[in-house]
């Protein structure tokens, strides 16, 4: 039961704070963005209300539920929902994190949803093999592990709706932020976020590393792509019967977004070359459209039920 309240430490992070208004008007993602670290180079949020309600995806995982939130319980989390009135397969609605690439200890962590913070404190206080340590930032309650490289990270509820975890020193400035001033996002960062189709399904913004474009050594097609990029979108939406997802690849200013593109075009080939016994897949592959603008690659593609249904095997 203690690893079921400790599921709220899941990343550890950076610092500064984000708002992006180009993402969507949500009240949510507003909030989370300004407490979130700046400086991260990966962001992500997963609206998980709406995709409890995708008729494609409850038909396709069933009882397998969406991962984290799955929805067969052990015995333990039989006993954690009871005691505190928290159960993550309905309680929880949105998800949002922030990472610093190749660290993998540092990142951040906002959550929405119906926390009962006096029953959560409550169980958390009362476990005998309990390991966390309780205290106080900014008048709220937070709860500290400390792992055996004496690496510290926590959670804190910060309201009956909102949940932060991190790092102690990425957790203490998230909460300074919280209802704080807020800074904007670089231009570049912001031109990423402005990618985004779907701002209230599930979207990832990827900012990759400025290495030099190089393509002579290698004739891998996804290499070849991620070499000419120097960020990443994909976004998607929960529907009834599929989920439709746009994604946007940008460029370096020394590549051509036309190469870029038959290049991914040609990858799309060999994956369905290499799997051409599945049908599900061979259908969503075929579904997928490329194309490329001044800036990168545009690809549209569309998930089915049955695609679902196939990954799950």
């Amino acid at each position: 039961m203690l690893a079921l309240a400790g599921s709220f430490v899941l990343l550890s992070g950076c610092s500064d704070s984000l708002a992006a208004p180009g993402i969507g008007a949500s009240a949510q993602t507003t909030d989370a963005l300004g407490v979130l670290p700046t400086d991260a180079d990966v962001y992500g949020m997963t609206n998980l209300e709406a995709a409890r309600e995708s008729n494609a995806l409850e038909a396709a995982l069933g009882d397998a539920g969406l991962g984290l939130v799955n929805g067969r319980g052990s015995s333990d989390l039989d006993e954690f929902v009871r005691l505190t009135g928290f159960d993550p397969a309905t309680d929880l609605d949105r998800i949002y994190v922030a990472g610093k690439e190749g660290d993998n200890a540092r990142g951040a962590f906002v959550a929405y949803g119906r926390f009962d913070r006096d029953r959560i404190e409550q169980f958390i206080t009362t476990q005998d093999e309990a390991e966390f340590e309780a205290t106080s930032i900014d008048g709220l309650p937070v709860y500290i592990t400390t792992d055996d490289d004496g690496h510290r990270a926590g959670f804190a509820l910060a309201s009956d709706e909102m949940v932060l975890a991190g790092d102690e020193q990425t957790l203490r400035g998230m909460l300074n932020r919280l209802g704080g001033a807020r800074s904007a996002p670089s231009p570049e960062l912001q031109a990423l976020f402005d990618r985004v189709t779907f701002p209230d399904g599930a979207w990832f913004v990827a900012r990759l590393d400025g290495a030099d474009l190089d393509m002579s050594g290698s004739d891998n097609p996804s290499a070849l792509a991620a070499q000419a990029a120097d960020g990443f979108v994909v976004s998607m939406a929960f529907e009834a019967d599929g989920v439709p997802v746009r994604a946007f690849l940008s460029t370096k200013p020394e590549a051509s977004s036309d190469d870029v593109a038959d290049v991914v075009r040609g990858s799309l080939a060999a994956a369905r070359v290499g799997l051409k016994d599945q049908p599900a897949v061979l259908d969503v592959l075929d579904r997928v459209e490329v194309d490329s603008d001044r800036d990168g690659v545009l690809i549209e593609g569309y998930l089915t039920p049955e695609f679902f249904a196939t990954a799950q095997q």
